[in-house]
């Protein structure tokens, strides 16, 4: 199965909300997110379970909710920064939303545990992200 390499690094981070909304939803100035583990499929039904590493995803994700980024780092070295669209959730979950390209991504905190769970979709192909969050 082909995976994309630049739509994960992208997806998962991108997003424009402002530092009123974060600050409003009780976030973090920001959150580092070590991604754990993953599970891509195609729309074959062909799937890869395993670190970020075996799909090419990032590594490292920050998100600066009161910037509007996500900052997103692969095992390599290479960097990316997106915008995030919206930023909800409501007690203790925030959620972040984007879309880069043809591709777009969700992102969901446990403010209380840092527990993180993201998706990204694009065309026959999707991922499930998780991992663990540090608020800084």
């Amino acid at each position: 199965m082909k995976f994309s390499v630049g739509v994960m690094g992208a997806v998962v981070l991108s997003v424009a909300a402002s530092g009123v909304a974060a600050e409003e939803q009780g976030v973090a100035s920001s959150m580092l997110c070590a991604v754990t583990h993953t599970v891509s499929c195609d729309s074959l039904g062909d799937c890869v379970i395993g670190p970020a590493s075996a799909v090419n995803l990032p590594v490292f994700l920050k998100f600066n909710p009161d910037q509007g980024t996500v900052e997103s780092a692969r095992q390599g070295g290479e960097r990316r920064t997106s915008k995030i669209a919206h930023v909800g959730g409501a007690g203790d979950y925030m959620v972040f939303l984007g879309d880069e390209g043809d591709s777009g991504w969700s992102a969901t905190i446990t403010k209380s545990t840092g527990s993180f769970t993201g998706t990204v979709s694009e065309q026959g192909l999707g991922y499930v992200i998780f991992g663990s969050c540090l608020a800084n």
